[in-house]
């Protein structure tokens, strides 16, 4: 209040205005390609999706022992011979001091059990999975640093691991852990495991999950543009699921593996297919195995000519469609009017949502592929100030949990 202040208020005359508005357009740049954690992101909420873009966020500790699992893993393929069991504990103590920061001193002893049970399972998986030693390139070292090559002073090289994509044709960006072959990609990850079955679920497009995530079929859809017409898989190596079997030494790799197929062909046609009737009557369960068995493939394959299959993922929907009824009646015209007959039938059909539920097919990538282009163009649109951002479109209302700025999406009007 004691210093000196002038005021100034706009007028109604133009002449004397002080501050004139300047009018400067302003042009956003056009993505051509997204990646699968910002698509998640952008389907849960696209204005959360819009303040992870301007707005910095605090890295994570986990960030952090992630990466270190992540050039570890990188390190191991290009010089397994480097590595024996004595090292491990040796390996785990460098993790430690490279946490140093984020971890008290008190949880020192648990994370350090941690570090070897994580650095246990990727060993175990890369000696079953290593890539072909012919597609690796280890002359010249990375730009990024690596906390193990640093260790034992050796190069790695920029070839099947930790592996850059930008495909605008997709429209999709990524980055593989391991390409492990042309038709095997790997990831890694620290987190809890989920089934094929939640894999696939959390990527569907026409019945939105509450915890999207697109990584599978995005990197899935990438690389059947590199080789089409070929059945793929995606592993997820969950390297810190079974550590209480580690530490009792009873572990399996197995229980900590996720594997989603990818079959270069329409689900249906897949399913009508005599392999896949083959499978459910030498592997089905007993009563299915009773029916088919009974049955030819000829009786079976007629099912799918004379009634569409329904666009479902439920199998009580399914058994109750037309193509359900329909089948059980042929199949007791051909095996009898028996109970098992019923029950198997409606086993086979449980098992056929089962294939639908836990793999992806050509019908899923190309529906997916459509997404990606929808979504890319209304993401540009809004970018360009169109329309605003909303804080859900795709979904009733986001799942907030999963937000990273939940104090800047305002629900009220203003």
């Amino acid at each position: 209040a004691d210093l000196s202040t002038e005021r100034y208020t706009t007028q109604d005359s133009p002449s004397e205005r002080p501050f004139e508005a300047e009018s400067r357009p302003v042009s956003a740049t056009k993505l051509a390609t997204i990646s699968q954690s910002s698509l998640s992101i952008y389907v849960n909420s696209p204005r959360d999706y819009f303040f992870d873009r301007i707005v910095d966020s605090p890295d994570k500790d986990y960030f952090r022992e992630g990466n270190l699992f992540h050039e570890f893993a990188e390190f191991y393929v290009h010089h397994p011979d480097a590595i024996s069991a004595e090292d491990i504990d040796d390996l785990a103590e460098l993790m430690v001091a490279e946490m140093e920061p984020f971890v008290r001193d008190i949880d020192e002893r648990v994370h350090r059990t941690r570090y070897r049970a994580g650095l246990q399972n990727i060993i175990s998986f890369l000696d079953q999975h290593a890539p072909d030693a012919d597609q690796l390139a280890i002359n010249s070292r990375r730009r990024e640093e690596s906390a193990f090559a640093e260790h034992f002073d050796r190069a790695v090289g920029a070839d099947v691991t930790e592996q850059w994509f930008d495909n605008e044709d997709l429209g999709a960006k990524g980055k593989i852990d391991l390409v492990a072959s042309p038709h095997r990609l790997v990831d890694y990850k620290s987190g809890s495991k989920k089934s094929a079955t939640q894999v696939v679920k959390n990527s569907a497009i026409d019945d939105i999950s509450d915890t999207p995530n697109f990584q599978a079929i995005l990197y899935l859809a990438h690389q059947r543009t590199k080789h089409p017409d070929e059945q793929l898989e995606f592993v997820f190596v969950h390297f810190l699921e079974n550590l209480a079997d580690i530490v009792q030494g009873s572990a399996d790799l197995d229980d900590t593996l996720t594997t989603v197929q990818y079959y270069p062909i329409p689900y249906v046609e897949y399913i009508a297919s005599e392999e896949t009737y083959e499978q459910l009557r030498d592997e089905g369960s007993n009563d299915c195995q009773k029916t088919l068995s009974k049955s030819s493939y000829e009786d079976y394959a007629a099912v799918f000519e004379s009634s569409d299959f329904p666009n479902t993922r439920d199998s009580d929907e399914l058994i109750e469609s037309e193509f359900g009824r329909v089948f059980t009646s042929k199949m007791k015209d051909v095996v009898g009017d028996y109970k098992y007959v019923e029950n198997g039938c409606k086993q086979a059909m449980r098992d056929l949502m089962r294939i639908r539920n836990r793999n992806y097919f050509e019908d899923d990538l190309d529906a997916f592929e459509e997404f990606i282009g929808e979504h890319l163009q209304e993401l540009n649109a809004r970018r360009a100030g169109e329309e605003r951002f909303p804080i859900a479109d795709l979904v009733d209302e986001p799942n907030y949990r999963r937000v990273n700025h939940r104090d800047l999406l305002l629900e009220d009007e203003r």
